[in-house]
């Protein structure tokens, strides 16, 4: 009885392992190419990551319900396991920013040079109309026209946004008015009728963003965004803008 027991044992924690290494291999996988890659029923798999997640081994998006490895057990690469902390730090509050406001919150990091989307919750209300918003995470915003890469503009010394405006071969004065009204408002609005990803929305969006630091350095930024026809970005920023805020800062205190 305790052979087949320990037998039964080592086959999960070999099976667990198996998924670990698929994980690590490939950055990020979903329930079906893991029961492909694996060759074990779906339920096991379902099962086995049902533990992994439990056991704080891997997280799973938001947005693209895809499974990856927690920052905690990540190596060698300092800067990745950091943009992974920020979304586990981020991803349950985002998600509660959005069913709070009911619009779509993004989350970004900032390396200081692009804007990459690591997390986006959409709330409930708004999913049938966000079909393909899962396609955003991992791509890079403009850091000119998307609202959450004019956030970070408004927090860069200005030698830091003319070196990046002659690296995105911008050549007007658009790039310092764009930073100036970032740090005068407050916050970052996205150029509205310009889209910032490669996937495209079958609709119109506004959007506003803050910045988040950690440790007395910029590395990211948080937005909400919407529908153009749902409201206008006055009546979004007398709402919420306190409540996107709060939220980041919570984000910073739990990354502090």
């Amino acid at each position: 009885m305790d052979s087949k027991t320990e037998s039964g044992s080592v086959r999960s924690v070999e099976r667990a392992l198996a998924i670990i290494d698929l994980l690590g291999e490939h950055q990020a996988l979903g329930l079906e190419e893991l029961h492909y890659l694996t060759t074990l029923p779906k339920a096991t798999v379902s099962r086995m990551l049902l533990t992994l997640l439990e056991q704080g081994w891997i997280y799973r998006g938001l947005s693209d319900r895809r499974y990856r490895l927690c920052a905690k057990r990540l190596f060698g690469d300092s800067e990745q396991r950091f943009k992974r902390r920020l979304v586990e730090s981020a991803a349950p509050l985002l998600l509660e920013l959005s069913e709070r406001t009911g619009l779509v919150a993004d989350l970004s990091s900032f390396d200081g040079e692009r804007v990459e989307v690591m997390e986006s919750a959409i709330p409930t209300v708004l999913r049938k109309r966000y079909p393909k918003n899962c396609y955003i995470v991992g791509q890079h915003a403009s850091l000119f026209h998307s609202a959450m890469g004019r956030a970070c503009l408004g927090e860069l010394q200005t030698h830091e946004v003319e070196r990046l405006a002659v690296r995105e071969r911008l050549n007007d004065d658009a790039p310092y008015h764009v930073s100036e009204q970032a740090l005068h408002q407050g916050f970052g609005q996205r150029t509205e009728g310009y889209w910032e990803y490669p996937v495209r929305l079958p609709f119109l969006i506004r959007a506003v963003a803050l910045p988040i630091h950690a440790n007395g350095r910029l590395v990211g930024s948080m937005a909400l965004h919407w529908p153009m026809d749902q409201a206008p970005v006055e009546r979004v920023l007398s709402l919420h803008l306190n409540s996107l805020a709060t939220t980041i800062g919570d984000v910073q205190q739990a990354l502090a």
